[in-house]
């Protein structure tokens, strides 16, 4: 069989264009494969980064809170009280080392009383932290709140007796709130707020002291509140 000059040509040309094709599609299908591999790739940097986002300890901070107490004669809030406090993911504590100044304070069971100076103390450390829940509201601030349990130590000197003790502590419930303000759309300060809870039963002196539920706050003068937010 005698095979022309054409039909050779056309059989060449037509083997080139599928070989042609061949490699187009082929270099096609590639393309895609980087493609896909460059998107999972995208997706794993993003879950790793998230991971390591809910592996930080996602609030922490400390500082001293401010509150002014009763004076004791003209009862005016003129006195101030230094309240030290720190917290994270595993530990918060919060006290008064001492009262620099005498102040009034209205007691749960004795009504009113004058504390002289330097006669006061208190420390609350938490023992246990059952819950930790971070969130941002709508105008920017995070917030943290922590509830668990604490031990309380409290003591108080009076002009005839002291209440309580520096080292005897007794049991008690708290929640924590807290308050990162950095990110804010609007101004506001960081602040943290300590509330306790105090049963007559296992915390007999606290519960005396300051009732069954009392909150220890005042304006941040020192230190600084971080909260992360990993939903962000």
């Amino acid at each position: 069989m005698n095979i022309s000059r054409r039909d050779a040509l056309t059989g060449l040309l037509g083997a080139g264009a599928a070989a042609l094709a061949t490699a187009l599609l082929g270099k096609t299908q590639l393309y895609r494969d980087h493609s896909q591999i460059a998107q999972l790739q995208a997706q794993t940097d993003s879950l790793e980064v998230k991971v390591r986002r809910l592996s930080y300890n996602t609030a922490s901070g400390g500082g001293v809170n401010l509150k002014m107490m009763p004076h004791p004669v003209s009862g005016e809030a003129t006195v101030p009280l230094e309240e030290t406090f720190s917290f994270d993911r595993n530990h918060a504590m919060c006290r008064v080392d001492t009262n620099r100044q005498a102040f009034k304070m209205q007691t749960f069971s004795s009504g009113a009383v004058v504390i002289p100076a330097n006669q006061f103390f208190m420390a609350m450390d938490v023992t246990t932290v059952d819950q930790f829940l971070v969130s941002t509201a709508a105008d920017g601030t995070r917030h943290l709140v922590m509830r668990g349990g604490l031990s309380c130590r409290t003591e108080v000197g009076l002009t005839t007796v002291t209440i309580g003790s520096r080292s005897a502590a007794e049991h008690a419930t708290y929640e924590i709130e807290a308050v990162d303000a950095s990110s804010a759309r609007e101004t506001a300060a960081d602040s943290f707020a300590f509330t306790v809870f105090f049963d007559p039963a296992e915390a007999p002196v606290n519960h005396a002291i300051f009732g069954p539920k009392a909150t220890f706050t005042g304006r941040m003068i020192e230190g600084k509140i971080t909260i992360v937010d990993p939903s962000d």
